[in-house]
């Protein structure tokens, strides 16, 4: 196996892809989840059911590091697809917790945000990049300009346009046609793989908390979609 034809096995195939539209049915995802319902094994990831509501003592995320097998392609992608912008690139240094292992960063900046994103090859005692593992990552969201439903399609649309495939959405995280997908946050999204299979959202227009109450009372997440 190389690095370049290495895939998470967290990672959707392609032919699952194709049904990711079908998501936004409510009847489709009770059968997707049907055998983790059954056996109990299914936990709510509504808003209500985490009890989010609740003040939280992280007033917002300052950095996000995740590991890379080429910080050039990377950093390509972030510029091309989020608008990021390239603030340094370190040479290598030894790593914070592994002995006689090395790292080397690259710091991608947002608009309003300085050196958010850190871009990071992990290099063993022997000096070979090591292959992430994707087995213990989800996904991240990064906002769009313009936090409006109309500038999340627009962004849909101009990705595709240049050759990029979304791997889900654009969808609306709430339980409302036609793009509401039966989630929660009422915010509009779509999600695309960067070259190291993270799950990347691009999202925008997030309801707020009063609207979400005002529309679902005290019903529970799994009692609204």
């Amino acid at each position: 196996m190389t690095q370049t034809d290495f895939v998470p096995p967290n990672v959707l195939p392609f032919y699952k892809l194709r049904f990711a539209g079908l998501l936004k049915r409510k009847w489709f995802r009770e059968l997707v989840l049907l055998w983790p319902t059954l056996t109990k094994r299914r936990f709510s990831n509504k808003t209500e059911d985490y009890g989010v509501f609740k003040p939280s003592l992280v007033s917002h995320i300052g950095q996000l590091s995740i590991y890379v097998r080429n910080i050039e392609r990377s950093r390509a992608w972030y510029e091309r697809v989020a608008g990021m912008i390239h603030s340094r690139t370190c040479p290598p240094e030894p790593h914070p917790f592994k002995p006689d292992w090395q790292v080397r960063c690259c710091y991608m900046s947002a608009l309003d945000h300085e050196e958010c994103l850190v871009l990071v090859e992990e290099y063993d005692p022997s000096g070979r990049i090591t292959i992430p593992s994707g087995m213990s990552f989800f996904h991240f969201a990064l906002e769009v300009k313009g936090n409006r439903l109309e500038d999340v399609l627009a962004f849909a649309r101009q990705q595709q346009a240049d050759g990029f495939q979304l791997n889900y959405g654009p969808v609306r995280h709430n339980g409302e046609p036609p793009l509401g997908d039966g989630e929660t946050g009422g915010n509009v999204a779509c999600y695309l793989y960067d070259p190291d299979w993270h799950n990347v959202e691009f999202c925008g227009a997030m309801d707020t908390i009063e609207n979400y109450r005002a529309r679902y009372g005290d019903r529970r997440g799994k009692d609204r979609a």
